[in-house]
């Protein structure tokens, strides 16, 4: 397996004793009093809503992150042992995007029928692994329940392990509840969990109570989180890449920390996010290449500082559109994240700095992760792979070349293949009809959708996940109203 490492050790060192030190003596604040007390009786350092974690308390609570475990899916057909058995690594698709781009161009807010459809899709494409939840209008469900009702989409349609991303503090324990009834029960949630959870901090070393909330509850269900920082360079953390890096690290091992030492074993996954400010229009960027070694930073610092599974973008664009720009910069990013030893990689499917979803882009990232999953394996160098028999025997025996040597035929369909690749002289690509790389994602898509792959649940599950939305609907919105 291929790895590029960004520090050398004694930089990894300093990386980590400095995030060990920010933790130990400035602390972070929570908004959050029964989770407070909790780490109050855990060891932590806490003065009102500022909380410190001693060296030896933080090391304490790493040591229980689990090394090997399953985020599991509701069709059993796609459940994801960490590390991954054959050294590659996961992906997923963008979450947090108001917007929709569909196969036609237009953008607009997410409606509900297109999650079901982004849902189908994913469920098609071999190279993504599990979804994010997309950011549904408040238009065609209530406001405040937006994350509830997106779920129970994603547990009616998704085949794939499915990442929760909650929009309000009070929905927290509904949408534990809501997939508890898709897995068969709370029992069979925690034992096989379908669902993982993400918590963010924001500003600066602060958790509000949302947050607070998600590590709380998901620690007493025992439910797995992929704890998050999205800082952004230039805004709310130091300018340089290497400081966001270390602010971003600090808070999601603060995280990590607070889950251990909430319930020691529970499978966590790092993942720092950082992006940065464009200090010339203040615009928001995913893809500018400090941020792409920021985030190798951040790889390394859990991968092997740490031995923690780690998560971050690896795919996506600035760009607003499917042009020349998208297509360098989500295969730039997919290929140096892929090299960095990372887990998963993530934000598969998005345009315009991870705010619009796209089938399209979707479909090219399917693409784009098959081929660096090639490149992470690497090459094994031995005789048979050099050919050194044939090419140390008797020169007479190879005069027309090596097309059809013994060493051809036994290793020619090892080469990897793009399906949508054109590898066609002009000819042939002529008698085609001269078809581009995105006439053949936009047949990709016609077929997929055209031959839908459904989820097939269990006797009375659809009636029991209808039942926990009605309940969780009633507690969040205070009434029985229904989604249109």
């Amino acid at each position: 397996m291929l790895n590029a490492a960004v520090m050398g050790t004694d930089a990894l060192e300093h990386m980590k004793n400095r995030a060990e030190e920010l933790l130990a003596t400035r602390g972070f604040t929570i908004d959050h009093k029964l989770l407070c007390a909790a780490l109050a009786e855990r060891g932590c350092l806490v003065d009102g809503n500022r909380v410190r974690i001693p060296r030896e308390v933080l090391r304490r609570a790493v040591a229980d992150v689990p090394r090997q475990f399953t985020l599991y899916s509701p069709s059993g057909e796609y459940d994801l042992p960490f590390p991954r058995p054959d050294g590659g690594f996961y992906t997923r698709t963008n979450t947090g995007a108001p917007n929709f781009r569909t196969v036609d161009g237009d953008t607009h807010a997410i409606r509900l029928h297109e999650a079901d459809a982004w849902f189908t899709l994913i469920n098609a494409l071999p190279n993504i692994d599990f979804c994010a939840l997309p950011s549904v209008s408040g238009d065609e469900v209530p406001p405040e329940a937006v994350d509830l009702c997106t779920l129970e989409r994603a547990l009616k349609f998704s085949k794939k392990h499915i990442w929760v991303q909650p929009y309000e503090a009070k929905n927290v324990r509904s949408l534990i509840t809501l997939a508890a009834a898709a897995a068969g029960g709370a029992d069979k949630l925690r034992e096989k969990p379908i669902v993982s959870f993400i918590s963010c901090s924001v500003p600066l070393l602060t958790f509000k109570h949302m947050d607070a909330e998600i590590i709380y509850r998901c620690a007493e269900a025992g439910l797995p989180v992929q704890p998050c920082s999205l800082p952004t360079a230039g805004a709310n953390t130091p300018v340089t890449a290497q400081g966001t890096a270390l602010v971003c690290c600090a808070e999601v091992l603060a995280q990590i920390a607070m889950l251990e030492l909430l319930h020691p074993g529970l499978p966590v996954i790092a993942t720092p996010l950082p992006f940065s400010m464009d200090m010339m229009t203040t615009y928001t960027l995913q893809s500018a290449p400090e941020t792409t070694l920021g985030r190798l930073l951040c790889m390394q610092f859990f991968e092997q500082g740490y031995g923690i599974p780690a998560h971050t973008y690896a795919t996506g664009t600035d760009s607003l559109t499917l042009d020349g720009q998208n297509l360098i910069e989500r295969t730039s990013l997919a290929h140096m994240l892929a090299l960095s030893g990372a887990s998963v990689l993530g934000g598969a499917g998005q345009l315009e700095t991870a705010k619009t979803l796209c089938p399209l882009a979707l479909i090219t990232d399917d693409e784009i992760f098959g081929m660096v999953q090639r490149l992470r394996r690497g090459l094994t160098v031995d005789d048979e792979t050099l050919d050194w028999e044939e090419l140390s025997g008797d020169p007479e025996e190879i005069t027309d070349g090596f097309i059809m040597t013994g060493h051809t035929l036994r290793h020619y369909a090892e080469t990897t293949r793009p399906a949508l690749f054109s590898r066609v002289g002009v000819p042939v690509w002529e008698e085609q009809g001269c078809p581009t790389m995105e006439d053949r994602v936009r047949a990709r898509y016609q077929e997929i959708m055209a031959n839908p792959e459904r989820l097939e649940l269990p006797e009375g599950r659809t009636q029991a996940i209808d039942a926990a939305l009605a309940q969780g609907l009633r507690e969040v919105v205070g009434t029985g109203r229904e989604t249109s």
